[in-house]
């Protein structure tokens, strides 16, 4: 379940375990910008599950209670049989390479381990603001 924003209009500290329809229903459709925003979202996890992607997380304004988003970061923590899929020539495999290779989008990034992960989490789990505190990201289940 997603909580409530805070008062600063960013969720709560934590990883907020939620499925695509709860993203979808909170984040994606108020505003033309927040749906066009879940239309990235949606290739991102149709690739992230046609991989066998193992986690998948999301933040930037997106998940926050501005109304016009700027942006939906995510990190995709990719299978260990990634790079093989992706010298076989696997389509899914190579566009979502493409993607990070080129950072196009720019809001999309990796992790191939759990140290990855855990680094990303920390990462995004705190605002750009001068004073840094914690805030929540969201976890879309695969």
């Amino acid at each position: 379940m997603i909580p409530d924003f805070r008062d600063d209009g960013y969720l709560p500290n934590g990883v907020h375990v939620a499925t695509e329809a709860e993203v979808t229903f909170r984040f994606g459709a108020s505003t033309r910008q927040r749906r066009r925003l879940t239309i990235r979202l949606r290739r991102w996890l149709e690739l992230a599950r046609i991989i066998g992607a193992k986690r998948f997380f999301i933040d930037g304004s997106f998940v926050t209670s501005k109304p016009e988003p700027d942006d939906i970061d995510a990190v995709i923590w990719i299978p260990v049989d990634f790079a093989d899929r992706l010298n076989r020539g696997d389509m899914e495999v190579v566009e979502l390479d493409s993607m990070l290779v080129t950072r196009r989008p720019e809001e999309l990034f990796a992790a191939e381990d759990r140290r990855d992960w855990d680094d990303w989490v920390e990462f995004f789990g705190r605002t750009r603001e001068a004073d840094g505190r914690r805030k929540g990201i969201v976890e879309i289940e695969l």
